[in-house]
């Protein structure tokens, strides 16, 4: 750069500057850095150095009335399951499910368990959280997700134009185990597999409503954690439901439902079970 760029730079750095309060000192911060980077890699001073020079030159671009169009570089997450805990990105509006006839009505229609505001919006954000697990593991036959207000286990998936009940419930019960009985004459079939994190690291797996796996009419899964009795569940009044058992298993698998589990074990969303009954 020649001396008269060099001149005309200076004073335009000199109008920009004025009236702005002092930069702060950042020789400590960039002393420490260069320290950690050092023991990271052998080229980390010459890496410290180049990202210094940067950085004092994004500071002079971004200054006011000069060019605004430097892309900062992104921060990068602290680790790869920094966020798996995190609330879902999009939103997944709940369904208002209409009374059946001649049911009898809660008192307060609008809060039929009359719980408090807080209380409400809590189980409504544990509702969203399954849904966006659900929409990301479930078969991609699965087009919608949608809560159920006010049941705060419910939710109506949607499948080539049919929709679908499903159950995701996560009680606090006693450690009981109801054993898997198969109904061959009934077509209810339970099979047992292993989930290491389970308390007795196994599940059951259920289906019924016919002899072949595309002819199913409700696909369950359920397994004991810490205090809670967990259940998930796809029923259809007619014709096959859209996930298999084994689908089932591959959402409980996941490492984020279990985050949910846990959670969700040591602050319930719903009342304890009652003791199970053999073959139900």
């Amino acid at each position: 750069m020649d001396t008269d760029e060099i001149t005309l730079l200076r004073a335009a750095m000199d109008r920009t500057a004025d009236g702005l309060p002092q930069l702060p000192d950042l020789v400590p911060l960039a002393v420490r850095e260069g320290r950690r980077r050092r023991v990271r890699a052998r080229l980390a001073i010459v890496t410290t150095a180049f990202g210094a020079i940067t950085a004092g030159a994004l500071g002079l671009t971004l200054l006011p009335g000069s060019n605004t169009d430097v892309t900062m570089p992104a921060v990068a997450p602290s680790s790869p399951g920094a966020s798996a805990s995190a609330q879902p990105s999009r939103s997944y509006p709940p369904v208002v499910v209409t009374q059946t006839p001649g049911a009898t009505s809660p008192d307060n229609p609008d809060n039929p368990d009359n719980l408090s505001e807080a209380e409400r919006e809590r189980r409504a954000a544990h509702q969203q959280r399954v849904a966006a697990l659900l929409d990301e593991l479930l078969p991609p036959t699965v087009t919608e997700i949608r809560p159920v207000k006010d049941e705060v286990s419910v939710y109506r998936i949607k499948a080539g134009g049919e929709t679908f009940r499903m159950t995701v419930s996560v009680r606090p019960a006693d450690k009981r185990t109801v054993p898997c009985v198969s109904l061959p004459e009934r077509h209810y079939v339970c099979e047992v597999t292993t989930l290491t994190y389970a308390t007795n690291r196994e599940a059951q797996l259920f289906s019924s409503g016919g002899g072949a796996q595309d002819s199913q009419s409700s696909s369950y899964l359920r397994f004991l954690y810490s205090r809670s009795r967990v259940a998930l569940g796809v029923d259809s009044d007619a014709g096959k439901v859209p996930v298999t058992p084994r689908q089932l298993l591959v959402v409980v698998k996941d490492p984020r439902f279990l985050d949910l589990l846990r959670d969700t074990d040591v602050k319930p969303v719903e009342g304890k079970l009652p003791p199970p009954v053999v073959g139900g």
